[in-house]
């Protein structure tokens, strides 16, 4: 009888113990996250919170001042720098820790770790890329140089206070972070190498992408002549960063020669179908469904513009910056203004590292756009033994020792990769290294996070730049403080990787725009295809010297524009290849001679700056529409006529002409390059369309008649018209407006979709100045006039807070939809009282 009482006892202990373990990777322990004390719901926030705070932190030297306006953005003020980069660390620990965590593990090729076996191949990649190598040998530089040593220590040691609460609170569960308690994991100790490990996961998204493999595949297949004809280094009609005519000084290096003999990979037209491309959606022609898929326009769009104050409303020069990257939640960006002795400084900073990326202070202002130049080059590695390959899944194959290099055998290192996965044993993975650079591609590892797989059984080496020892924090350190040009100048010569077209403006009227990163002395087509890795002429060669990298200072055009596009005209001195875009640089250039005209009484305004900023108008449209495509079709004149060319968020008609643009682009392409490699980009297609009216590429080589440019724009009217049914059906919105097409959203980083906003109603598109698209699209809109006192407005896609939870999660993302802006609120440095909300107090 005793024991039958006992049985009631015992179930509930062991179900309360069950509910407190977690049986499966995929699943949380739900006893603790149902607590309602200390599980989800204590991550959510009042409506209307108090954010007033005193804080005693062991490590701060002075008290701080956290003065927040009613968005939550940051205003520090520090008596001394390490305070203020301790601060800093504090606060985006406070509001990001758990972004922070997940995007440095993602660069060490750790993700494993928390989320188990399905992140595997993307930590064998990743390891393969050689992230945290580079990592290191930028920490080296970072520590080296004793002013990036104290920001590192001091923003690591402000990380590490923030833990160090949350553990002080109980178990350390309460306060954790809610993906912490939903993962099931715990955050470690802040390092300097994760700081290192963040800033090369932004050089790997920004310099990573290469197309070697995928040109080396198509120059044999195709011939030179037609390889060159399709594939140009330079589009037609291009507007370089720098403007055309700019003259540069003579080169101190002389020219590099192409070496002599044997120097390119040849795979093998036998092994082309091999390749493939692991639905890196890198064209709509690789997608299988009859769904619109218009993302051939694959190009990051980013834009960053200054404009001379003799053609501002003010007389000030006005800059102008929205760098387009992967639209996330948490957002990418933390807002916030940094002040102490030497400097007073706003915008926007990244949670992670310290110090203010993108921004301005009281001289001075700065905005980045991508380079696109090449910096990453592969070879292929002959090894001394035959591959030991035996089929099956997974690949089963013998590495070899050593490898061919100027006729003699070179033993690779090997670096034995421990990969913790989280509920099954830890796997051992040895990545290969060579005097290139680490091995990418071998046959025991195929599915990669790179962009493309060589066929057979190669050994691809790469080297990158991102794999040097360079110290990008020293560039950030330097320009926060930098009161004019030639500081300036000084600051940006140590950002060497990922390579950016940096805009500059300052209050005493001038303006600048560099091509700014560490380039190599190429040869002409060194690292554009696959080279042999057996010859030492085949070696990046002499660094160029940076004070040689293309810029220009107050141009007599009065502006200064980078969107992405070729970065000089032909007469700069060096060569270089590079993955440019067009659409944007064409109609910013457009768009402000439109505005300013001929008469010298029209001037520019911010309220005009926000609008271009926001643009929707599809430059690929207006160039169709002047195109042999119009002339031979009246279908297509009837369709689009009176329209305005606007990808608007509620326009239909422009989801009628993505769609059709879409099926023209495949109909044109996809016969003529069956194995779906790499299509021609939409502006070499543009071109040819604008050019000649019988091309031989109209054909559609998979029919037994002839085809013209009328029969395949008939075809691809009467397809997208097809495809619109189709997708009015299966839509999940039911909408053909072009917002619900496309869908632009904001994904959460763990991809929970009760914490993402899809379906935002926003227009735009690649072709577009405000280039949206599903996952991509402005980071941070920012617009500066350099008067006597600096005046901004900015804007990002999120909120300061990383809590799903809190108000301050996503209220800016209505802003950012419709394209409006918040005043920033610059604050003087002498300024004593606090004009804003909310104050936190940091004390020792």
């Amino acid at each position: 009888m005793r024991l039958m009482r006992l049985v009631p006892l015992l179930l509930v202990v062991l179900f309360v113990w069950t509910l407190n373990h977690s049986f499966s990777v995929s699943l949380p322990a739900f006893g603790k996250i149902l607590d309602p004390v200390n599980g989800i719901l204590a991550s959510a926030e009042p409506l209307h919170p108090d954010f007033k705070k005193e804080v005693r932190l062991i490590g701060l030297q002075q008290p701080v001042h956290i003065w927040m306006d009613s968005a939550l953005i940051a205003h520090v003020r520090a008596t001394n720098d390490h305070d203020l980069y301790y601060t800093q660390g504090f606060l985006h620990a406070n509001f990001r820790l758990w972004q922070m965590d997940l995007q440095t593990r993602a660069a060490a090729g750790r993700v494993s770790e928390v989320i188990g076996a399905k992140a595997l191949d993307y930590d064998r990649g990743i390891r393969r890329e050689g992230m945290v190598w580079g990592a290191q040998h930028s920490l080296a530089a970072m520590e080296k140089d004793p002013r990036t040593k104290a920001m590192l220590d001091a923003y690591r040691d402000g990380v590490n206070a923030y833990i160090q609460s949350l553990k002080s609170a109980g178990d350390g569960f309460r306060l954790l972070p809610l993906e912490y308690k939903l993962m099931g994991f715990y955050p470690e100790a802040w390092t300097n190498l994760k700081t290192a490990l963040l800033m090369k996961y932004m050089a790997r998204d920004l310099s990573g992408k290469t197309d070697d493999i995928a040109f080396t595949l198509l120059r044999d297949k195709l011939g030179v002549q037609a390889f060159d004809a399709l594939f140009p280094e330079r589009i037609k009609g291009n507007q370089p960063v720098i403007p055309e005519g700019t003259k540069f000084e003579s080169p101190s290096l002389p020219p590099a020669r192409m070496p002599t003999g044997a120097i390119w990979a040849h795979f093998g037209k036998e092994e082309i179908s091999f390749w493939h491309m692991k639905g890196k959606n890198q064209s709509p022609a690789f997608a299988e469904s009859d769904a619109p898929d218009p993302l051939h326009e694959v190009a990051v769009g980013s834009n960053n513009w200054a404009v001379s104050g003799a053609h501002t409303q003010s007389g000030r020069p006005i800059l102008c910056n929205d760098p387009h990257l992967g639209l996330n939640l948490p957002s990418l960006w933390f807002e916030m203004q940094l002040t102490a002795p030497n400097i007073n400084c706003y915008g926007a900073s990244l949670p992670g590292a310290p110090g203010i990326v993108i921004g301005f202070n009281e001289k001075i202002s700065w905005g980045f756009t991508n380079n696109y130049r090449d910096v990453k080059d592969f070879y292929e590695i002959t090894s001394v033994q035959p591959l030991s390959v035996s089929a099956g899944n997974p690949v089963v194959w013998q590495r070899p020792a050593a490898y061919r290099f100027q006729g003699k055998e070179v033993p690779f290192e090997q670096h034995i990769e421990v990969i913790r996965v989280r509920g099954r044993a830890d796997v051992k993975d040895t990545v290969l290294y060579t005097l290139q650079g680490p091995v990418c591609f071998d046959p025991g590892f195929r599915k990669t996070s790179l962009d493309a797989e060589p066929p057979g059984h190669s050994l691809i080496a790469c080297t990158w730049m991102a794999h040097r020892g360079t110290n990008e924090l020293l560039a950030v350190y330097l320009l926060n403080r930098a009161q004019d040009y030639p500081q300036f100048q000084a600051a940006i010569t140590h950002f060497e990787c990922p390579a950016q077209n940096i805009a500059y403006a300052d209050g005493s009227g001038n303006i600048a725009l560099w091509g700014q990163g560490q380039f190599i002395n190429k040869w002409k087509e060194q690292g554009k295809f696959v080279m042999r890795g057996d010859d030492s002429s085949t070696l990046w060669g002499a660094d160029i010297p940076v004070s040689e990298n293309p810029h220009v200072l107050n141009p007599p055009q009065g502006y200064v524009i980078s969107a992405n596009q070729q970065v000089t005209d032909s007469s700069y001195p060096y060569w270089y290849n590079g993955d440019f875009s067009e659409w944007r640089s064409w109609l910013i250039h457009e768009k402000l001679k439109d505005i300013l005209g001929q008469e010298t009484s029209r001037k520019l305004s911010m309220e005009q700056m926000m609008r271009l900023q926001n643009d929707t108008y599809s430059k690929l449209f207006e160039e169709t529409a002047h195109s042999f495509v119009a002339k031979s079709s009246s279908a297509f004149r009837d369709q689009f006529s009176g329209w305005n060319g606007r990808l608007e968020a509620n326009s239909t008609v422009a989801t009628r002409f993505q769609l059709f643009w879409d099926r023209l682009y495949r109909d044109i392409w996809q016969d003529d390059f069956p194995e779906k490699i790499r299509y021609p980009s939409t502006e070499q297609t543009l071109q040819i369309l604008l050019s000649d009216s019988t091309s031989a590429y109209y054909d559609d080589l998979s029919t037994p008649q002839k085809e013209s440019l009328q029969d395949i724009v008939k075809r691809a009217l009467r397809e997208s018209k097809d495809s619109l049914k189709k997708l009015g059906q299966a839509s999940e919105t039911k909408s053909l407006e072009w917002y619900a097409v496309k869908n632009t959203g904001l994904r959460h980083l763990a991809k929970i979709p009760a914490f993402s906003y899809e379906y935002l109603p926003i227009g735009g598109w690649s072709n577009t100045i405000n280039a949206c698209r599903g996952n991509h699209g402005p980071s941070w809109r920012m617009i500066v006039e350099m008067d006597d006192w600096p005046k901004a407005y900015s804007i990002y896609p999120g909120g300061q807070s990383g809590n799903p939870g809190s108000p301050f999660y996503s209220d800016f993302i209505e802003q950012w939809v419709k394209g409006t802006y918040h005043t920033v609120q610059f604050l003087r440095a002498d300024k004593m009282d606090n004009p804003l909300p909310y104050t936190w107090t940091l004390s020792p």
